[in-house]
């Protein structure tokens, strides 16, 4: 399988898809950064449905740490700045140019400005679909706080359940406005499979950056120079579109080309939700991009790698948070980008260790560590909870026997209710 090792213990698989023009070699080149808590496989509809990104670019996947096929164990170190670095070290030892970007969720997103700001050579145009604010403040973030540790260590099945619930509204709102079945229960079925309450550090490695993120220092933003085009769902109830609109208005130094762009009655999760809608905004964008004249050897068609110093890029990190101390890291693992304190790596740490002992003990759900698609199972050994006969109405009575847990909340046995 390809994998590309990025630091220690940690290898990031990938796939590349050779675009199907005849111009191949001299096709730029799209990555396309997954949701949080999927996989690659989940943006295949975007590589091979109707549109043909194929036809216009070749096209890298990567799997972040904690997710997909990637080999990674959770790091207390480890911060968007670590999946940005990871990004930035497998572009350079794949030998690739510069890529644009296609961020299809709010994780992406964060990834996407700090790769472009930190490691500028690297990308030449953004598109994002939501965008997040900085970090999270008030009842939110103390709501998020909540979800994780109900996530990571819950006492009962129904508090998975209620953290997967909370998750789910998040990001698709209400499904009878928003979303089809069949979406929720790809998303659902992957976290079934993947994250079950016997696998607590694995789940913890797949949001903890994301969910305790803290704010880039001032001086990222007007180090963003490229064109940016930000898609953003108006489902209000956590990210507004004027907090949005002002945070995209932050990156003083992008192109007149770039543009935000309000997505009407959209959840934040709208890649798989709206993708054709997301296609309609993005396919005339990026055309008239590439179409753009300019010099004999136009960046946005570049097809040559560009200069990459590791010590120079840890260097201007340390410059980036103003700590001097960042540059004597070892610069040749991606692990020394991140900006978390010594007390933080070390809470960290103890909570690792804490849910290693605890997971040992966790009980999973029906359907927890099924087979995923690429192993070559069926549907419906992949869903099995899908096809669990443990949903029994009790006689006489209105509502499920005892295991509720995810099922409740996922499947067409509750088809005609919105989540709470």
């Amino acid at each position: 399988m390809p994998f590309i090792s990025v630091a220690s213990d940690v290898n990031l698989f990938y796939e590349i898809h050779l675009s199907s023009s005849p111009q191949q070699a001299t096709r730029p080149w799209l990555l396309i950064l997954h949701p949080l808590f999927l996989d690659i496989s989940f943006v295949y509809s975007y590589v091979n449905g109707p549109g043909q990104l194929l036809e216009r670019f070749n096209i890298i996947l990567i799997d972040f740490r904690s997710h997909g096929r990637t080999e990674a164990k959770a790091s207390p170190s480890c911060d968007l700045w670590t999946l940005t670095a990871d990004l930035a070290f497998a572009l350079h030892k794949l030998n690739l140019p510069p890529v644009h970007l296609f961020a299809t969720d709010a994780l992406g997103s964060e990834v996407a400005f700090r790769l472009c700001g930190l490691f500028a050579p690297l990308v030449l145009s953004v598109c994002l679909c939501t965008v997040p604010p900085s970090e999270e403040v008030g009842f939110v973030k103390t709501a998020f706080q909540a979800v994780m540790t109900s996530w990571t260590n819950p006492d009962l099945p129904e508090d998975w359940d209620a953290s997967v619930s909370a998750t789910q509204w998040w990001l698709y709102g209400p499904r009878s406005t928003y979303c089809s079945l069949d979406v929720l229960d790809a998303w659902a079925g992957a976290l079934i499979r993947r994250y079950p309450p016997c696998k607590a550090t694995h789940a913890l490695g797949s949001c903890i950056a994301y969910v305790e993120r803290e704010s880039p220092p001032s001086s990222l933003a007007p180090l963003i120079k490229v064109p940016m085009l930000a898609l953003h769902g108006d489902f209000q109830n956590i990210y507004d579109c004027p907090a949005a609109e002002r945070r995209f208005r932050e990156f003083v130094n992008i192109p007149p080309t770039s543009s935000f762009r309000i997505m009407e009655d959209t959840p934040l999760q709208m890649f798989d939700t709206f993708p054709k809608r997301v296609k309609e905004q993005y396919y005339p964008w990026i055309d008239n991009l590439l179409a753009l004249p300019t010099n004999p050897n136009p960046p946005r068609f570049a097809t040559k790698k560009q200069a990459f110093n590791l010590q120079e890029s840890l260097e201007r990190f340390a410059h980036l948070l103003g700590d001097p101390s960042v540059a004597l890291r070892d610069p040749d693992t991606s692990d020394s980008f991140h900006a978390l304190s010594d007390d933080k790596i070390s809470t960290n740490a103890e909570l690792i260790q804490t849910l290693e002992t605890n997971q040992i003990y966790k009980f999973s759900i029906a359907g927890g560590g099924a087979p995923e698609s690429w192993t070559g199972a069926s549907f419906e050994e992949q869903n099995p909870e899908r096809f669990s006969r443990r949903i029994q109405k009790t006689a006489g009575e209105g509502g499920t026997n005892m295991v509720e847990e995810i099922i409740l909340a996922i499947t067409e046995s509750t088809a005609e209710e919105d989540l709470i």
